[in-house]
């Protein structure tokens, strides 16, 4: 799995590829953890090239949006593919986790201007 950042006022959108799972979850924790740490309180995560997440991945993503919930943050979860979007509801986190259909869309979400 591949990590890349880019920052678009105060969000920052980390896009991930390939798989999530026992291996890269604590990788992907780790960056989110830095994020937070030093005040980023606005993230998405673009899954548009994830293909697989696993239990462990899963952790990661409810971790996330607990911590920044509790610290008046927001975390939206963009461009989920039909696999993963599959178990995310089979689950019951589309209820407690945003989500939108791209990265942009997020950005609307999260009240920031994009352009048309």
């Amino acid at each position: 799995m591949q990590i890349r950042e880019q920052r678009t006022g105060d969000v920052t959108i980390i896009s991930i590829d390939d798989h999530l799972d026992t291996a890269a979850a604590p990788v992907l924790e780790q960056k989110l953890t830095e994020l937070i740490d030093g005040n980023h309180r606005r993230i998405v995560i673009d899954c548009d090239a994830l293909q697989y997440v696993n239990s462990a991945g899963l952790k990661v993503f409810l971790l996330t949006a607990k911590r920044l919930e509790s610290l008046s943050g927001q975390f939206v979860l963009a461009a989920l593919g039909p696999n993963v979007s599959t178990v995310f509801k089979m689950i019951g986190f589309d209820k407690i986790i945003k989500t939108a259909p791209s990265s942009e869309e997020a950005l609307r979400v999260l009240g920031v201007p994009t352009q048309a």
